[in-house]
């Protein structure tokens, strides 16, 4: 019954792993390291089952009163064989209690064992499937939004629509002095054309601590003002840059674990937490374990006024954008450091908006990098 209890939650784990996408399923993993053990002591308590039939393993030893009623029986057998012989010369079926030991499986219970994992494999596959295309009917609400936020007739008249008004372009979070980030030194020599080639997501890091000088690095390539205009490194629609980014220190050598807000303007830490959160990162994060071991996770957030009081229903989609083209400048620069990177997007919004202390309407969470060294 453990043994297929522990199935049962592999199944369920594995089925939640593929269709939300997640790595590195710390549930999964448990709950396949659980039913192994199981197979294990199992196979080793019943380890004369797998031996062919008639083997001397397999046979048990005769006892001595077994013995004697097997002699008695043997004499008794002529006379019992005549009586048990039906009509028409034909052989009576062996008796189901007949036979020493446990029955083997047979083939038809194969067959339906092959077929019931064929059809698992059937369902799994075809499950991302069972959605409605439609819009919008409780089906994909991506469509939906995406067909309503099209540029059209209603577009060039939305200006009648009350869209706000455009908010400051940059946010302090609380009152506690900011930690200055430390000049990131020379830039890293490697060249783009090589970083676009060799980068790839990146879920194991070395067992060490990022330095302050690496993370400078990153929050540099993500966030920071590279013109007298206040243009950035990643591109923003309209120079709006609607997007905050938060870290979560874990391990990073002169910098205590915590919680912070990237002030832009001072590329300075301003302290939101205290304490490590990855522990909190990893629940947040549906179990992904390396979310709890990456010594620095980037948190972005979208503060969607800043776009929408201009681009009205198709601010969301540039929101959107604007966190793809900072995580790869993450991407790249850590790359180019000796680091790795991973977006994550598979995440329980609510904790984590409740981590930053953000509503989840005028400003919310769009995703997770983690960054530690190779």
């Amino acid at each position: 019954m453990v043994l297929l209890v522990a199935a049962v939650v592999v199944i369920a784990t594995g089925f939640l792993a593929d269709q939300l996408d997640l790595n590195d399923f710390a549930p999964h993993r448990w709950a396949g390291y659980a039913i192994a053990l199981l197979v294990a002591v199992h196979v080793g308590m019943r380890w004369r089952w797998l031996l062919p039939p008639g083997s001397g393993a397999r046979a048990r030893p005769a006892s001595p009163q077994s013995t004697a009623a097997d002699a008695l029986g043997s004499a008794a057998a002529p006379a019992t064989e005549a009586a048990d012989q039906p009509r028409g010369g034909q052989t009576a079926p062996p008796s189901p209690s007949a036979g020493a030991g446990p029955a083997h499986p047979t083939r038809r219970t194969a067959i339906t064992a092959f077929g019931a994992g064929a059809a698992g494999v059937v369902v799994g596959w075809s499950a991302n499937s069972l959605a409605s295309p439609d819009p919008y009917s409780g089906g994909d609400v991506g469509a939906f939004y995406h067909q309503q936020s099209s540029l059209g007739l209603r577009g060039l008249v939305s200006d009648l629509v009350d869209w706000g008004r455009e908010p400051a372009r940059y946010q302090r979070v609380g009152e506690a002095a900011s930690v200055p980030l430390p000049d990131w030194g020379p830039a890293p020599a490697m060249s783009v054309v090589q970083a676009l080639a060799q980068r790839r997501s990146l879920r194991e890091y070395a067992d060490r601590a990022m330095t302050a000088e690496e993370l400078a690095w990153v929050v540099h390539a993500a966030t920071a003002i590279t013109s007298a205009q206040g243009l950035r490194t990643a591109p923003s629609a309209g120079a709006l840059y609607p997007l905050e980014t938060y870290v979560a220190v874990d391990r990073v050598d002169g910098i205590a674990a915590g919680l912070y807000h990237v002030d832009v303007r001072a590329q300075a830490l301003e302290p939101v937490r205290s304490g490590s959160v990855s522990g909190d990162l990893m629940v947040a994060g549906l179990g992904q374990d390396f979310l709890r071991r990456a010594p620095a996770v980037l948190i972005l957030t979208g503060l969607f006024q800043r776009s929408r009081w201009k681009y009205r229903q198709r601010h969301y989609r540039y929101v959107c954008w604007e966190g793809g083209h900072m995580a790869q400048n993450v991407y790249l620069a850590a790359e180019a450091a000796g680091l790795g990177a991973c977006m994550v997007g598979a995440f329980l919004d609510g904790m984590v908006n409740d981590l930053v202390s953000v509503d989840g309407r005028q400003e919310a969470a769009l995703g997770l990098i983690t960054v530690g060294p190779r």
